[in-house]
């Protein structure tokens, strides 16, 4: 059932419209694009109110407000627009999340000129692995990829052991044979009902969770993905039980160790043709990693449209009046954390993306998105706060009972 708030929408309003105007800032030797936006005029009050608590949020302390605020790239079924009025050379798009998959798509390039490309991903260890694309010419390109109308083939699904932490959950994964998105629909009866959110992020190995399962049930569930083009493509109707129900740290753990005693792998690395006029690069490694691309135009040099004014480094932006894209919504509030902490390092932790139902019931002083759907920064303060881990409330049973009546 949906929780409609206008106190929710309000504070959450609040907050994100704060959030939102902070904008990119450089580090101090960085080679990244950069405009300050803690300065006398932009900021500087919000800046001072935070790290007036004494736990504060890292890059919040540090000003690297791109970290979470800005959008660098979007990967996915989205693409990242090149064709920006001010540029430095060369253009680094990175995705921080750990993936085992990435596809990176680049807009904008011209399909006659020849272009370096410098893939490198990188695992929790710090290990790192590179592949060169010199001289990748977008019209020359064999590999392309046009909209055949025909969707993905999925198959090998399954359904992993039923755990218990805060909630039963449980684990489906699949694979397609092109890279496509994923989204599990599930329910007590073949007309499903529930769905889990979706990952825009197209890969050909999928992995979905599904939280707050009720014990001692069947539940019926199947897979969906759609394909670059959005030709969808969806499973048989399949089944699982929540009678077994095993230790969801201890699974958790065995996957963490045979993780750090594999080593990195570079499965595929390789460049396509999107329609006529988009690059993508996509890569597949043996552990979660970081992914950064960077792309140089080898046949002409690429300067700056505008000039970003004295004192000021010239900036990617999007936008028609100069300012960076910014990050909005479940990409702030839930996407941007997993940049840092990504679920697997999580372990056991409350579902985000979701909404309430049942007898629970969000205390107005927890922000919530449109609809009540629940995000990191639910709990957590994004800059800081008077509690360790920036928790709203302190982490004991109370912050449970806040939320979950009985519980």
């Amino acid at each position: 059932m949906k929780i409609s708030s206008w106190n929710h929408t309000k504070r959450w309003g609040l907050g994100l419209a704060l959030a939102l105007i902070l904008c990119l800032i450089r580090l101090s030797g960085s080679d990244e694009p950069a405009m300050l936006c803690v300065t006398e005029a932009c900021h500087q009050t919000v800046y001072i109110e935070g790290t007036s608590n004494p736990f504060f949020h890292a890059p919040f302390e540090e000003k690297q407000c791109q970290t979470c605020h800005t959008v660098a790239a979007i990967v996915g079924t989205d693409v990242v627009e090149s064709s920006v009025r001010m540029l430095t050379q060369p253009i680094v798009v990175s995705q921080d999340d750990y993936r085992t998959e990435h596809a990176v798509l680049l807009k904008g390039l011209t399909p006659t000129a020849a272009y370096d490309i410098y893939v490198t991903v990188r695992d929790v260890s710090g290990e790192r692995l590179m592949q060169e694309f010199p001289g990748t010419v977008p019209a020359d390109i064999p590999d392309v990829k046009t909209d055949d109308k025909d969707p993905p083939r999925i198959f090998d699904v399954r359904v992993g052991p039923v755990s218990k932490g805060v909630f039963l959950e449980t684990t489906v994964t699949w694979k397609t044979d092109e890279p496509s998105t994923s989204l599990v629909e599930y329910g007590p009866s073949n007309r499903y009902g529930r769905f889990t959110s979706e990952d825009s992020t197209l890969k050909k190995n999928h992995t979905r969770n599904i939280h707050q399962l009720e014990s001692d049930r069947d539940y019926y569930f199947r897979v969906v993905s759609r394909d670059i083009f959005g030709n969808e493509a969806v499973s048989e109707d399949l089944q699982f039980s929540t009678v077994d129900v095993s230790e969801a740290q201890a699974a958790a753990a065995v996957v963490g160790d045979e993780t750090d005693q594999s080593s990195l792998i570079l499965y595929q690395a390789g460049v396509f043709l999107l329609n006529s006029d988009i690059v993508g690069v996509h890569v597949e490694t043996s552990k979660p990693t970081r992914i950064a691309v960077e792309y140089l135009k080898a046949t002409e040099s690429v300067i700056a449209t505008e000039d970003p004014g004295e004192g000021r480094d010239a900036v990617l932006t999007n936008d028609e009046d100069g300012h960076p894209v910014l990050r909005d919504g479940t990409d702030l509030a839930i996407d941007a954390c997993y940049q840092c902490h990504p679920p697997e390092e999580l372990g056991v932790s409350h579902p985000v993306g979701t909404e309430p139902s049942g007898k629970t019931t969000i205390p107005d002083d927890l922000p919530t998105l449109s609809g009540g759907v629940l995000t990191c920064v639910t709990c957590h303060a994004p800059h800081g706060g008077i509690r360790r881990y920036f928790a709203r409330k302190e982490i004991t049973k109370e912050i449970c009972v806040s939320c979950h009546e009985g519980y």
